[in-house]
């Protein structure tokens, strides 16, 4: 059964989160029926898990907005660790967009509309513009499935930083290269040091 979240009276914010969870389980479930012929039917599994664990960060956030303890998000830097061993380290999903509709058919297609539906809700959608952390989770996994709800901005275009501007060496010449092989003897002639010719470049 497909629901469609047109209702515009506001929910509360752990209905939303439940409504995600329907969605997202659904999802899972679909994603058995996909073509195992597909390129990439493997990555069908991992997705599944990578979804639950977008479900189960966004439950953390409206728990911690429920209680009240949300703080501001903080600019944090990432140290390089060089000698950092992960146990399992996960699975690279592919970034090209709406691939995984692509590999599961049209069943994970009609459960993607139905979570585009959901997060154009404006209740969904002020929640989301509340806390930047929510739209940074969801985006990746919309993208994956080919939707852009308009409560999830884009990124901005990267601006690429301009490449220095190397000298240019001009080259020596083979002519060049043989004039500068006469030198003046003693009687101020000029004379050879290599064969009268040297080999091509």
């Amino acid at each position: 059964m497909i629901f469609m979240f047109a209702d515009p009276t506001p929910l509360p914010v752990v209905l939303i989160a439940s409504l995600l969870r329907d969605v997202i389980t659904r999802l899972r479930g679909v994603l058995g029926f996909g073509n195992p012929l597909h390129r990439r039917a493997a990555m069908l599994g991992p997705f599944a898990d990578y979804a639950w664990r977008v479900l189960r960060r966004f439950e953390r956030l409206v728990a911690r907005h429920e209680a009240g303890t949300m703080v501001p998000p903080v600019k944090r830097v990432r140290a390089v660790r060089k000698d950092a061993v992960r146990d399992g380290a996960r699975v690279r999903l592919p970034m090209q967009r709406a691939w995984v509709v692509d590999a599961a058919g049209y069943r994970a297609a009609g459960v993607a509309g139905q979570l585009e539906n959901l997060l154009a809700r404006p209740d969904v959608a002020g929640i989301i513009a509340l806390y930047p952390q929510a739209a940074r989770m969801l985006r990746p996994l919309c993208h994956m499935l080919g939707i852009a709800p308009a409560s999830i901005p884009k990124l901005p275009k990267r601006v690429r930083r301009a490449r220095p501007v190397r000298e240019r060496v001009k080259r020596v010449t083979r002519k060049e290269r043989e004039a500068a092989l006469w030198y003046p003897n003693l009687e101020g002639r000029p004379m050879r040091l290599l064969p009268r010719r040297l080999p091509r470049d």
